[in-house]
């Protein structure tokens, strides 16, 4: 994450920006640790983090779970990998 505060804390539309990172645990730790110090000293970014968490659980809780057909999941994959390995 770049651009903190004078305090060594993260602005709060960088955190907002990434908050459905932070919440499904795709974020890297060292981001994490910084995103928590930010909240730690904000309470409107933690009241819109807590809102964020709660329309997540609503889509999971009225949403049925179905799982994607292999073929779909393996399309996927070597997308990812191909976009991954073009990235280099």
């Amino acid at each position: 994450m770049s651009g903190t505060d004078r305090n060594g804390t993260k602005h709060c539309q960088e955190v907002l920006d990434r908050a459905f990172e932070y919440l499904d645990g795709e974020m890297p730790d060292l981001d994490c640790e910084q995103l928590r110090a930010h909240l730690e000293e904000c309470a409107s970014c933690l009241a819109q983090l807590a809102e964020d968490e709660k329309l997540k659980q609503v889509i999971r809780d009225g949403c049925p779970c179905e799982e994607a057909p292999q073929t779909l999941r393996a399309r996927i994959v070597v997308s990812l990998t191909q976009i991954s390995a073009t990235a280099r």
